[in-house]
């Protein structure tokens, strides 16, 4: 399956930008599952750290282990925190220069996608998706700003979160896997995420929601302990505490599988939580599973497989209902789909015209898709000017400025020469 028109070797791209380290994956377009670059050749080390260093008293700037080795050799001032300055918005001092955060973010993730030179051209890249922790309005901004500062030579570039990246994982992975609740569970030393995912067979499509709760029992800031009295005792209180929360997590739901991910995991202390996970479950341990799985999306996005039209993901930044309206289609009534449930409402955006019938009332059909009743919401054209039958056109916009608010804009766009349009506009939020 090929994605774009060459005959040539394409790929996508997921990349999971990261505060405090990043990976990147690809999808090649003869291969079934992702890779990821390593940053080693011949190693498994994906962990790009979110770093730059700007070398002292020249304009040379380093990024991921190469800053970090120039900051240990103290030759380097390091600049790190990139996303939490580039939401923020204020410029960031190194030295006696300010400088623009959004510059500096972007100039990390060019330089890291240079990585890939090695493994693929950017020139056979149809689609890269960024995914990050959490997508909020700022983030979205954020990741405009750098993407159109990156002057990337595909148009294909989206953004999803953490949660969407798991479920778009779990799509290529076999169907027993998820026969019930599948973990994620993402320890970075400080915070433990646990990711809770679910499918609703009972519904087509099948519907997956996420729900994600985090712990900071097992926070360790300053990292395992050198001393060997010492690790030996924080490894038998992590393993504790881990064994403590997934006992409860496991009580209240049938779990069938158990990802453990991030660089928490790498010393090997789950011993006795292990034991206890691996009962009855499939338990694996990796940390690359967020790229891969935007990798995944990234291909759902620009080739989408059967697979992936048997479910809809139901996240955080998705709408929950499908919208629509009845219309007459050559004397028939139809149902037009107007926004679709599962879309990012920050992508979620669409448009027709339609010709007015004499009511001045338009019917919007809410429908949800996590159980609540479908409901009609009523939009009063006050003051809509009066034509004969069939010559008032409207123009009907909809857009989101948030994951519950539907913005609803109807322009009068009149009929021809006959009966020019007003312009008049009306404008109203529904509550979904």
């Amino acid at each position: 399956m090929l994605f774009g028109n060459s005959d040539s070797r394409r790929f996508v791209l997921g990349y999971d930008l990261g505060e405090k380290v990043s990976q990147i994956s690809y999808l090649a377009s003869d291969a079934d599952m992702p890779e990821t670059l390593s940053v080693l050749a011949g190693s498994e080390l994906y962990n790009i750290p979110t770093v730059l260093c700007k070398r002292k008293d020249v304009n040379q700037w380093f990024y991921g282990k190469e800053a970090v080795r120039h900051i240990e050799d103290g030759d380097g001032t390091r600049v790190d925190g990139l996303i939490a300055a580039a939401k923020e918005g204020k410029p960031v001092v190194v030295g006696e220069t300010e400088y623009d955060p959004i510059a500096l973010l972007t100039l990390f993730v060019k330089r890291s996608l240079s990585l890939l030179s090695l493994e693929v051209s950017m020139d056979n890249v149809d689609a890269i998706m960024f995914t990050t922790r959490s997508l909020d309005h700022r983030m979205v901004q954020v990741l405009n700003a750098v993407t159109a500062a990156l002057e990337l030579k595909t148009s294909n570039i989206f953004y999803q979160s953490h949660e969407e990246s798991f479920y778009n994982y779990m799509l290529y992975q076999p169907d027993d896997l998820a026969r019930h609740t599948v973990l994620a569970c993402d320890y970075d030393l400080e915070e433990l995420s646990v990711f809770k995912m679910t499918l609703n067979t009972n519904t087509k499509p099948v519907v997956a929601t996420i729900n994600v709760e985090n712990f900071d029992d097992l926070m360790l800031p300053t990292g395992f302990p050198k001393d060997a009295a010492l690790f030996h005792k924080t490894c038998e209180r992590l393993d504790d505490e881990f064994l403590t929360i997934m006992q409860k997590v496991c009580e209240e739901k049938i779990i069938s599988t158990v990802f453990l991910l991030g660089d928490g995991f790498h010393e090997k202390w789950t011993k006795r939580s292990l034991e206890f996970l691996c009962r009855t479950r499939r338990v694996f341990q990796g940390n690359n599973l967020f790229s891969k799985g935007a990798s995944i999306a990234a291909r759902e996005r620009v080739a989408p497989t059967e697979n992936g039209s048997r479910f809809v993901f139901l996240g955080e930044d998705k709408l929950k209902a499908n919208l629509g309206m009845k219309l007459l289609k050559c004397g028939t009534e139809v149902y037009h789909a107007l926004l679709d449930a599962g879309v990012n409402w920050y992508e979620a955006e669409t448009g027709l015209d339609i010709i007015m019938d004499p009511s001045g009332i338009l019917n919007i059909e809410v429908t949800p898709l996590t159980g609540g009743r479908p409901k009609i919401v009523q939009l009063y054209l006050d003051g809509l000017v009066k034509r004969p039958a069939g010559t008032t056109r409207l123009h009907i916009s909809m857009s989101m400025s948030s994951v519950n608010e539907v913005n609803v804009k109807v322009t009068d766009k009149g009929f021809g020469e006959l009966f020019p349009a007003t312009g008049k506009v009306w404008e109203q939020t529904i509550e979904v």
